[in-house]
């Protein structure tokens, strides 16, 4: 499908649009997804079109963001639409602050592990049914810090495959055991098939855009192709955001655990909550250490 098409399908846009971003990756043909931004500035859930077979997802971008990991997922966008060059001068700009907003998303990642396993130790203390979401999120928070000190922008379908191929030993030494306490050994087709059910049962309910039908898609497409550990990854990452989108209102979204627990493969056997917690404590200090 070539630009006009894809602007003719999204409407009349008065604002650059690219194509990529955060969750683009070379499945995305295959898939038939094309995944969007348009810099109109609006703070405003994804929207998501369908048209014939394809599913257009359209995140919406600020010309003058500062989120340095934003930015960074910035980094493999293709302008369609930018008639003032604003957009370009954006990337332009990317390039040349590229190592420290790698820097500075490493902290930032490894500053949202400590948070998360914060959050784990006080649910555990309390009997909180989502400690170990918290811990999930963290794991995915190590994984991106790991991948940005390596200059290596996160990506849910592939980190899994970046992490493994990493030559650094020094921030790479807390890797497999990082990989292994996410979860992915249990990775079946049976069990990714009820994670699959619940995390777009999840999604309806936190998002309500219809991006459930993109990550079905997506993740059917990495079953079929024997990715099992890839697609359990791949489903955590997707929880681990709409879980964050509620992360300061669970008082109230209590249900929301009944679904988690299935949807996150979550595990409830204190002992290893606490083993998990401390290790990955660890990790983000020693990992904090490297950075400085």
């Amino acid at each position: 499908m070539n630009q006009d098409e894809i602007l003719k399908i999204i409407g009349n846009v008065n604002h650059p649009v690219a194509l990529g971003g955060y969750d683009s990756d070379n499945y995305d043909n295959d898939c038939h997804i094309y995944n969007l931004v348009v810099f109109d500035g609006k703070d405003v859930p994804d929207d998501i079109i369908i048209h014939e077979s394809n599913l257009f997802k359209i995140s919406h971008g600020n010309l003058s963001e500062h989120n340095s990991q934003i930015l960074l997922s910035y980094s493999n966008l293709e302008i369609i639409h930018d008639e003032q060059w604003d957009l370009k001068q954006l990337l332009s700009k990317i390039q040349e602050k590229r190592d420290a907003l790698f820097s500075t998303s490493t902290k930032n990642s490894l500053v949202e592990s400590q948070f998360a396993l914060s959050k784990a130790k006080t649910a555990l203390k309390t009997d909180d049914p989502f400690s170990s979401s918290w811990i999930k999120s963290a794991g995915i928070s190590l994984i991106d810090s790991i991948l940005l000190q390596n200059k290596i922008i996160p990506n849910p379908t592939h980190s899994l495959s970046l992490l493994r191929n990493l030559k650094n030993e020094k921030n790479n030494q807390f890797s497999e055991k990082i990989i292994s306490s996410t979860g992915i050994e249990r990775a079946t087709s049976s069990l990714l098939s009820r994670m699959l059910k619940s995390s777009c049962g999840f999604a309806d309910m936190i998002e309500n855009n219809q991006n459930a039908k993109i990550i079905e898609k997506k993740a059917n497409y990495l079953i079929e192709n024997s990715l099992l550990s890839d697609c359990y990854l791949y489903l955590t990452y997707q929880n681990k955001n709409n879980f964050y989108k509620i992360k300061n209102s669970l008082n109230v979204n209590s249900d929301k655990i009944h679904v988690l627990k299935t949807a996150f493969d979550l595990t409830n056997t204190p002992s290893e909550l606490q083993a998990s917690i401390d290790f990955m404590s660890d990790a983000t200090n020693a990992l904090l250490g490297l950075n400085h």
